[in-house]
């Protein structure tokens, strides 16, 4: 017969057999690192959230979805996972009135199974085109993208890349000027709802408003906000910028800015706060900019402007440095300062030891005032980091902008999807020079994924152009790091913590 005390001392091993086994299962593969490091590994979900296109009764919207994988240069401890499926359909139902079941999933508007592929799909039409939700799992995580272009109302392409739920987000631009039907997007994909404050900043500081605090934005629905119906009658303003602060939950923000008439339309790109920004994407047949700075904090900020052209960094004449006072939103209308040449802007304290944060972006036209114009919106980002993707390209139709601020540096670009077959190349990139490439992929819709090889960092965007009779219609996506990756806490096993 067995003891209580052996039969006690049985049960204590069986469970610290259990617990090692368990650390052994969800302990990452190849990992021999001290405890308290991380490991970058590939991403198992992702979830993207377009907005309303709001493209009228006449427009019409194209989704683009893009699964470029695994990163090939291997920056990542073992695979993306198992087989999964992209898609982007409708925001998830709460469920049915009197009934806590959720409701039923509709079909998706588009699905990508492939890795290394892209599909496109056209959403609904009409004015009321809602909100899309895009997902991935597994193997199609890593990089998932999604680009959302609209084509109309009027001579205007519209563009934006969907975007990861957040919680704070800056827009440099917009306007409440008569006629602008300037429209805030908040759209909430989670199951409960989100508590929202929009603060508004103008040339006279923030503008003060009881109608942007306290916004709910219920469960898989949207808020959409009219820019001047925020503001008291009469507070005209040219420049304005919008911060989004989420109180409770996770929303989908975006502003799209229409000038209501034939100056254009387009999203503007969200961004944050820093002491020193790079914008990168400035075409070289603009025709006009404007430079929106807005200081948040208490300090004003004199600023250094440079140009990163083709032949390398310039100073733009007439406009050196730029000073954007306290709480304020600060406008600077620069004329066709490009020359003929792509550019990336540069903006860094004129004093280093006084080096405060602020807000930047770019309003940037193209066309003639007599034959009509476009307008594209582009803001601070960051360089491409691991990896940047870019979906909705058709054949000739794109153009990349590369600027390395730093040291010269050599990146591959490869495009993905589409009929034809994919093509990958290295690109050098020359010390504070941007390189302009047009994109000739595949037939049909395609993507296009932008790698570090060597050298220092690399900025990047992507212009879309449609000339649409004499207006040349063009949308800027600034490519940040595609967020194939993530930083976990390595595990390792110690079983010391399972002794008294």
């Amino acid at each position: 017969m067995i003891s209580r005390t052996t039969q006690s001392l049985l049960a204590a091993v069986g469970v610290l057999a259990l617990a090692v086994g368990i650390a052994e299962v969800h302990a990452p593969t190849g990992q021999a690192a001290a405890p308290g490091a991380t490991v970058r590994t590939a991403v198992q979900h992702s979830n993207l959230v377009c907005p309303p296109p709001l493209q009228s009764l006449t427009g019409s919207t194209v989704y683009s979805l893009a699964v470029p994988g695994a990163q090939s240069s291997g920056a990542q401890t073992g695979a993306a996972g198992a087989a999964g499926t992209a898609a982007l359909g409708a925001l998830p139902a709460s469920g049915t009135a009197g009934s806590s079941a959720p409701a039923a999933a509709a079909k998706p508007l588009a699905t990508q199974t492939s890795v290394g592929g892209a599909t496109a799909a056209k959403a609904a039409s009409g004015a009321k085109a809602a909100a899309l939700l895009g997902t991935a799992d597994g193997s199609t995580a890593p990089g998932f993208t999604v680009q959302q272009t609209t084509t109309g109302p009027g001579k205007a392409l519209s563009g934006t890349a969907c975007g990861t739920p957040g919680t704070d987000f800056w827009f440099a631009g917009g306007d409440s000027v008569k006629g602008s039907v300037d429209y805030i997007e908040l759209t909430n994909a989670e199951s409960t709802a989100a508590d929202v404050d929009v603060r508004i900043f103008g040339p006279n500081g923030e503008v003060e408003n009881a109608q942007a605090s306290n916004i709910n934005v219920p469960a898989a629905g949207t808020s959409s906000l009219l820019l001047s119906s925020l503001l008291s009658p009469g507070n005209d303003n040219l420049a304005l910028t919008v911060h989004v602060l989420v109180r409770s939950g996770r929303v989908g923000a975006a502003l799209h800015a229409d000038s209501g008439d034939t100056k254009g339309a387009d999203w503007v790109p969200p961004t944050t706060p820093a002491s020193s920004q790079v914008i990168p994407g400035l075409p070289g047949d603009l025709t006009n900019a404007v430079l929106l700075v807005a200081v948040p904090g208490p300090n004003d900020v004199d600023l250094k402007v440079q140009l990163a052209s083709q032949d390398g960094w310039i100073t733009p004449a007439g406009h050196e440095t730029v000073h954007a006072k306290a709480g304020m939103v600060t406008a600077f209308t620069l004329g066709a300062l490009t020359h003929g040449q792509p550019a990336t802007m540069r903006l860094t304290p004129s004093d280093p030891k006084q080096a405060d944060p602020f807000v930047a972006g770019i309003q940037v036209f193209r066309g003639k005032t007599k034959t009509g114009t476009d307008v594209g919106y582009l803001a601070a980002s960051t360089p491409i980091g691991q990896r940047a993707t870019a979906a909705g390209n058709t054949n000739g139709t794109s153009t990349l902008l590369l600027t390395a601020t730093g040291a010269a540096a050599v990146v591959k670009v490869s495009e993905i999807g589409g009929s034809g077959t994919p093509t990958t190349q290295n690109v050098t990139v020359p010390a504070g020079a941007t390189v302009p490439s047009v994109l000739k992929g595949p037939n049909g819709s395609y993507a296009v994924t932008v790698e570090p090889v060597s050298g220092g960092p690399v900025y990047a965007a992507r212009m879309i152009s449609v000339n649409s009779g004499s207006v040349p219609t063009f949308t800027v996506q600034q490519l940040p790091d595609d967020h194939s990756t993530v930083q976990i806490p390595r595990a390792v096993q110690n079983d010391s913590i399972l002794m008294p």
